[in-house]
């Protein structure tokens, strides 16, 4: 399902510093896994820019009309302690 058209349009959009998402091929929807690391202790400008990024990913492969599917692990506060 992903296609190398999707794969150029994906590379296109521009992640913000330090942030990146991994994507997954599962043939009848594509999944964006967001590693919840990176989300700790970011600022609000930080996690604006985070948002946007996701959005404009989830759009863009959705227009070529595929289903995205966003997910993320659980923090461990102790381990973020």
């Amino acid at each position: 399902m992903y296609t190398p058209e999707m794969a150029s349009a994906f590379k296109s959009i521009v992640p913000p510093k330090d942030f990146g998402v991994t994507l997954y091929d599962n043939n009848d929807f594509i999944t964006m896994q967001i590693d919840p690391n990176e989300l700790v202790d970011i600022s609000e400008e930080q996690a604006n820019q985070i948002v946007k990024y996701v959005n404009d990913v989830k759009k863009t492969l959705e227009s070529f009309g595929v289903v995205v599917f966003i997910v993320r692990d659980s923090i461990n506060k102790e381990e973020n302690d």
